[in-house]
């Protein structure tokens, strides 16, 4: 067996999901560097770019044209997830390619993106990560829903922890949203209450579940607030200059579970570094960033308090 191959798994693995509002955050380096590092403590890894309609992920890991990609598995080419992982650079990890020469993934059906979830769970691997779409359509959230650890990554600019903010509001009103296809009152309360601009007191998650409390019995309260409760996002700042950009997860952290009654965990900072600006600027593979340098030593942190949770 040779460095690249991922042995078959015993147990379904843990799925990691990495979205952070809009584009720009770096939230394809950081599932990167935390994919690299998984890999070195021993963990088989396999990395997946789920941009369905701008995949970009291969060129950050320095391969030009994927030999095969994820419309692959979709359109039937090969009949297994597994078979469309391609080797990288380091041992341990491997990597699903998104599917961005063809643009018909990029708002897949109802069946194509259950195929591919259900798929996740038989890949044989210790970790997925899954590298998220930017925005917030909801394929995005979809997938940020279903993983066992969804990560939210952020950069102390303002606009930065409002758009990560949103993001995890946007995540929990679609959980809400999917829960309520049954009730289509509710799902109309529901509705409203995502409009920041709607002309009624639901404003925040408390307001929503008053409302509804009124309209309908506690048992249904309850479910969705069971529901919300399940999400549990971690906070991971990018591109830290000096100790006060750290704030920006604590933000999100307070905000959320204000108004959104959700707990959010910040995972920790990932400092600037200098070192992938110019690995980039060269197109050549992130595997390169040395052990050494301030990204790779944050990261190493945070995958630590992520095995401690696992």
């Amino acid at each position: 067996m040779n460095n690249h191959t991922v042995s078959p798994a015993t147990h379904s693995p843990k799925i990691l999901a990495v979205g952070g509002g809009k584009g720009g955050v770096g939230k394809s380096l950081v599932s990167i560097l935390i994919s690299i590092e998984l890999a070195h403590q021993n963990k088989k890894t396999i990395i997946i770019d789920t941009d369905l309609g701008g995949a970009n992920l291969h060129t950050l890991m320095g391969i030009k044209t994927p030999a095969r990609t994820l419309n692959d598995f979709v359109t039937r080419k090969y009949s297994t997830m597994e078979e469309i992982c391609i080797p990288t650079p380091v041992k341990n990890l491997q990597m699903i390619c998104g599917a961005s020469e063809i643009l018909s993934l990029a708002n897949p059906q109802y069946a194509q993106k259950n195929k591919i979830v259900q798929s996740l769970t038989r890949l044989p691997a210790d970790y997925v990560i899954l590298d998220l779409g930017a925005g917030t359509s909801y394929n995005v959230l979809d997938f940020f829903l279903i993983a066992d650890h969804p990560i939210v990554v952020v950069t102390p600019q303002p606009i930065s922890i409002q758009n990560a903010y949103g993001f995890v509001r946007n995540a929990v009103y679609r959980k809400l949203s999917r829960m309520a296809t049954q009730h289509s009152f509710l799902q109309k309360m529901i509705a409203k209450a995502m409009d920041p601009k709607n002309d009624t007191q639901m404003h925040t998650i408390p307001d929503l579940f008053s409302a509804i409390n009124k309209s309908y019995n506690d048992g249904i309260a309850q479910q969705l607030k069971s529901a919300i409760d399940s999400i549990k996002p971690w906070i991971i700042t990018n591109n830290a200059h000096d100790e006060r950009d750290q704030n920006a997860g604590r933000i999100i952290q307070l905000v959320s579970e204000k108004y959104l009654t959700v707990s959010v965990q910040t995972l920790g900072t990932i400092h600037s570094d200098p070192n992938i600006e110019d690995l980039v600027s060269k197109m050549a593979s992130i595997a390169e960033l040395p052990s050494s340098s301030a990204a790779r030593t944050d990261v190493a942190i945070l995958v630590r308090r992520l095995l401690q949770t696992s």
